[in-house]
């Protein structure tokens, strides 16, 4: 049997069939629902005109309609193309555009969004709406309409599943090429690694289900028979997430380091109301845990199991800190899992010392990426014959824990999310009065950083701070807008003339010594 997401689905459905799948608010499917829903959906679209290889983009919140898209565009051998649902009209005309999908799933939520970029993406020829108001092909009228029959089409193991866009330092986004065998391969290696998910578990998917935290564990958790609980992707709040432990059982759930300082938070009153016991383990990613958040965190969460892990769209899980060493390795992400390896090295391609920063490569069974979407140049880049660069700086202990360092390239992870500093410097400096603009990540208690630009203006122009914030607000997805802005009258640079962010990251690192 090839190695692909929809077979793997029908296994699971035949083995549980009655079993509730997946749950969003008053919705709950189970896999025998929804493997016909995928039968369903991948029919229609082939009836489209959409055949194996075709991209379709996908565009809404999250709720219990991603398990099913997944899987029946797998089915079809149709490659997914998520789309981030903060992005502006112009980020996702760019997604459309180089990905060239023939179709469009979006909820109506987006139907502005999608009217808008109608007349500049060419290659989409379908457009299928979830929701009452949606004003293409209705979702559910598609599914009513087309056959459950399991689609007749041969997916191959080796075959693309879907193509993941990760913020670029260009200020474009680059899409990821992934397999079935290796998104598979991924998913049962990390459900071995974190104490083994089962069909027992409950688990609360709480990041945007486009990014690939929710990607991954809405797939791993149907591969094993476990259910998935959707929480709503209109804002985080601390409380909701309590009363659904409480209410739906939940065992466990994946999250960033900003929503449990959200929880901490949270007065005693609140925090004390909800019955939390069912949770055994907790996993938290994307940045290191702050010391004081995570002795907190495991005294709210009584006989927890925490983890936290590192890992990227491109590489899958990279590393895992377990609970038998939250205490002794602080702000350590982990050993490297089974199947994978990694190497440190300096700019020479040399391996770095024990102790020292290099940057991080990783090889092995978990790593997804399969190429950038015709990109070769970019591929190429990633590449020391063949490990992948993942981006970040790192040191590593003498008993192989990795500890992560400086960021290559200035990334900035606000709240969870990636952010590149050139794409916001880019929009900046369209500004007509701005001359140059640098942008940094600084310090913030609740979002472990914030965006800061740093702006020197043409000579004789008078900007407030907020107006730059406000020049960015449909040119940027909000997590990208600057939360501050400064003004100099010189930017540093280099001999070259080129801006050195460092510098600039350095001064605003005394400031706060100084304070």
């Amino acid at each position: 049997m090839e190695f692909t997401l929809g077979k793997l689905l029908s296994i699971t459905a035949a083995k549980y069939s009655n079993k509730t799948a997946i749950i969003f608010g008053e919705t709950r499917y189970t896999y025998a629902e929804v493997e016909e829903r995928a039968n369903r959906l991948a029919n229609a679209l082939m009836n489209m005109g959409l055949k194996k290889g075709d991209r379709c983009a996908v565009l809404f919140y999250n709720r219990a309609e991603w398990l099913e898209v997944h899987h029946g565009l797998a089915k079809a051998g149709i490659i997914v193309v998520p789309v981030n649902f903060r992005f502006t009209a112009t980020e996702v005309k760019y997604v459309i555009n180089n990905s060239r999908a023939k179709a469009i799933i979006y909820e109506e939520s987006f139907s502005e969004i999608v009217e808008e970029i109608k007349e500049d993406t060419p290659s989409l020829a379908h457009y299928v709406g979830l929701g009452e108001e949606g004003k293409g092909i209705n979702y559910d009228e598609c599914l009513r309409s087309s056959s459950s029959d399991n689609p007749e089409v041969d997916v191959r193991e080796n075959d693309p599943l879907l193509i993941g866009y990760t913020s670029g330092t260009t200020g474009f986004p680059k899409g990821a090429v992934i397999t079935h065998r290796k998104l598979v391969t991924n998913h049962l290696v990390f459900s071995k690694e974190f104490g083994g998910i089962n069909c027992t578990d409950k688990m609360l998917l709480i990041m945007p289900m486009f990014h690939g935290n929710s990607t991954w564990f809405v797939q791993m958790v149907a591969l094993n028979g476990g259910t998935s609980v959707v929480f709503p992707s209109t804002g985080f709040n601390p409380e909701e997430l309590l009363r659904i432990i409480e209410t739906e059982k939940i065992t466990f759930t994946s999250l960033v380091p900003t929503m449990l300082t959200m929880i901490l938070n949270l007065p005693e009153k609140i925090k004390n109301k909800y019955d939390v016991s069912s949770l055994r383990m907790l996993l938290s990613s994307s940045a290191p845990i702050m010391s004081k958040t995570k002795e907190d965190t495991l005294k709210f969460f009584e006989g927890i199991d925490l983890y936290e892990f590192y890992g990227a769209t491109e590489a899958g899980i990279v590393t895992l800190l377990r609970p038998v060493d939250q205490s002794r390795k602080a702000r350590s992400v982990g050993q490297v899992v089974v199947g994978q390896e990694v190497r440190l090295l300096d700019e020479s391609g040399n391996e770095v010392p024990v102790g020292e920063i290099g940057e991080i490569y990783v090889k092995g069974i978990c790593v997804v990426l399969d190429e950038y979407w015709e990109n070769p140049e970019a591929t190429s880049e990633a590449h020391r014959e063949d490990w992948l660069s993942i981006g970040d700086m790192a040191r590593m202990d003498k008993e192989g824990y990795i500890y992560l360092g400086d960021r290559k390239k200035d990334l900035i992870i606000s709240g969870g999310e990636n952010v590149y500093p050139t794409e916001v410097e880019n929009v900046i400096a369209s500004h007509p009065k701005v001359y140059e603009v640098a942008v940094i990540g600084l310090f913030d208690e609740l979002w472990g950083e914030k965006v800061h630009a740093v702006v020197e203006l043409k000579s004789g122009e008078v900007v407030e701070e907020q107006e730059i914030i406000d020049y960015c607000r449909d040119k940027l997805a909000g997590y990208k807008i600057p939360k501050s802005v400064d003004f100099v009258e010189k930017l540093p640079k280099n001999p070259t003339g080129k801006i050195v962010r460092r510098t600039i990251k350095e001064q605003y690192s005394e400031r706060t010594v100084n304070c």
